[in-house]
């Protein structure tokens, strides 16, 4: 049996160090805090640039709203804009607040289509 134990013993150390931890960053993906995303979007003032929506704006800064951004691209464009946004490292945003704002981001529904909202058909 002492045998048998060895063998196991042997094989989980040969095994583990091909197994790598998972990072700050996939933990985060995997569940992050939409509520508080949603909070810490208008607390830090991403909405001022991005708006209320993250539809973007021309002028001010692209749509952020359902973002096709990875993770960790969104975090490096967090932590080194590319344009004239300000850095935010992370003693302003942590990478689970960032990760919480990333998953408020992805979950923004898609608005209505401009033909589907009554209002806008007057005079058609």
């Amino acid at each position: 049996m002492k045998h048998v134990s060895l063998i196991i013993a042997a094989a989980i150390a040969a095994i583990l160090p091909a197994i790598k931890p998972a990072t700050a960053q996939q933990a985060a993906s995997s569940a992050g805090n939409v509520e508080h995303g949603n909070a810490l979007y208008r607390a830090i003032g991403c909405y001022q640039c991005h708006g209320l929506a993250g539809q973007g704006a021309l002028m001010t800064g692209p749509r952020v709203s359902r973002t096709e951004l990875p993770l960790d691209t969104f975090l490096n464009q967090l932590r080194h804009p590319a344009n004239q946004m300000p850095p935010y490292e992370t003693a302003v945003v942590s990478d689970r607040d960032a990760a919480d704002i990333y998953s408020y981001l992805k979950q923004i529904p898609t608005p209505p289509d401009p033909n589907s909202i009554p209002l806008l058909k007057v005079g058609r």
